[in-house]
């Protein structure tokens, strides 16, 4: 058993099975034959994270696990009650946008966000988390920083907790790369990568 239990969030909705529509307001991009949806690319995301993890011994658990658009609040209450039964990491994956969400424009990169009032921990996690998506991306993405944010669920939540943005879905470019294998196993490695750091190190 691994010391943290690992809470994996994956932003947004998916698709509904019902109806085969994508089931969040904006946070896509259908342009030039491309259909990208976030949520969609979140959840194939986590998928792969949580498998990654599973084999290097990380407990791990998908807080949504759903096509539905999870509330925020209801996020960080499955979070924290699970924080009650053993000591918790929440991470929330997510892909950027810039612009109207509409037309392409030039943003790109990845960056990772961490509460601006965030415990030694999460500062912590999200060096390690962002060292780690540097080291593996820095030839394929923008280095965008780790910042400092009041996102709601890095706020609320009662563990070390950080958001990725995990390249921009309004780059044409960078879309077409964030749909690859080189990329997601890239992901899978960084954030695998600083799990197992912050295992050691607190």
């Amino acid at each position: 058993m691994s010391k943290y239990l690992y809470i994996l969030d994956s932003g947004h909705g998916g698709i509904d099975p019902s109806t085969g529509q994508y089931v969040t307001a904006g946070k896509r991009m259908v342009k030039d034959g491309i259909k990208f949806y976030e949520g969609v690319n979140n959840r194939d995301n986590v998928k792969l994270i949580m498998a990654g993890m599973k084999k290097e011994g990380l407990d791990c658990v998908d807080i949504v696990n759903d096509w539905r658009d999870i509330s925020l609040g209801e996020r960080v209450k499955r979070a924290n009650k699970l924080q009650l039964e053993r000591k918790c990491i929440y991470i929330s994956i997510h892909s950027d946008a810039n612009g109207n969400g509409k037309d392409w424009n030039q943003a790109s990169g990845i960056g990772t966000y961490v509460y601006e009032k965030g415990s030694k921990s999460s500062n912590d996690l999200a060096k390690y988390m962002h060292q780690e998506l540097v080291c593996n991306l820095s030839e394929l993405a923008k280095d965008r920083k780790i910042k400092k944010c009041g996102f709601y669920v890095v706020r609320n939540t009662s563990m070390p907790a950080v958001l990725l943005e995990l390249g921009f879905h309004t780059n044409k470019a960078e879309v077409q790369l964030m749909r690859t294998d080189e990329w997601k196993s890239k992901i899978v490695k960084a954030v695998v990568g600083a799990c197992n750091i912050f295992e050691v190190k607190n």
